[in-house]
């Protein structure tokens, strides 16, 4: 069954929903060097989602655009007042963005990660938190 979960910026300037279907309510753990830089952490909590299913419902978004490992463009969108990243579109995943799951109200109840990936970037001294680890992007 699908659910619809609300996020909101840190200031409170936009908010926005995103429909998961039930088997994608978990947060896929994100080692890469770009999510590091992004969001000051050691990692991100993210989950893939068709580009229909979210939803802004408040404010405007800001968007710059990098070269993603696969040599594609990456679309980040952010508030511009406080930077929060409610999502990016890497064009190698056509009509798919990547939610950031950590900005979604109730992700912090769906427990261990599903999927951990770029596991090659991850810090040596964190431990593998997810059952599976893959060494770059899903499915690789």
């Amino acid at each position: 069954m699908s659910q619809t979960f609300k996020g909101h910026c840190h200031c409170g300037a936009v908010e926005w929903g995103v429909e998961l279907p039930s088997d994608s309510q978990g947060h896929i753990l994100c080692h890469c060097d770009a999510c590091k830089l992004q969001s000051g952490g050691e990692y991100t909590l993210n989950q893939i989602a068709p580009k229909d299913a979210f939803k802004l419902t408040k404010g405007d978004l800001k968007v710059y655009t990098y070269k993603g490992d696969s040599g594609n463009p990456v679309d980040c969108f952010f508030c511009a007042n406080c930077t929060s990243s409610p999502y990016h579109h890497q064009h190698a995943l056509g009509d798919k963005i990547v939610v950031r799951t950590g900005l979604l109200e109730g992700s912090k109840q769906w427990g261990t990660p599903m999927l951990e990936i770029f596991g090659k970037d991850k810090l040596s001294w964190q431990p593998q938190t997810a059952k599976d680890i893959a060494p770059g992007p899903p499915g690789s």
